[in-house]
């Protein structure tokens, strides 16, 4: 009954993190850069459907994305980077090919 339980545990897990949404994605932040005036992340659980091909899985916070980037870089600083899960929203690729990030919701 154990080993039961244990197996369906796990794929209910493996199941719903691997899971992309057309404009949002759940995971937890996993890698952080600067570019320019911009911030890039990178989530464990990958790109929200409408983001496919963004280079190497980053998602750009746009410049004027203040309260973001000092939410991000708040986490960065704490060490809690990878232990807050976030729900990341996105409007797609833009002209610099990178995907654009809109929103990130806390889930903790």
């Amino acid at each position: 009954m154990k080993f039961i339980l244990h197996v369906v545990i796990l794929a209910v897990a493996c199941f719903t993190t691997a899971n992309a949404y057309p404009n949002y994605q759940i995971g937890r932040i996993t890698n952080v850069t600067f570019t320019g005036d911009n911030m890039l992340i990178m989530l464990d659980a990958g790109l929200p459907d409408n983001c496919a091909g963004s280079p190497y899985g980053w998602m750009m916070l746009p410049a004027s994305a203040k309260p973001m980037t000092a939410f991000v870089i708040g986490l960065f600083l704490r060490g809690d980077l990878s232990k807050v899960g976030v729900v990341v929203y996105t409007s797609g690729r833009d002209a610099t090919s990178f995907c654009q990030v809109n929103q990130i919701d806390p889930m903790e």
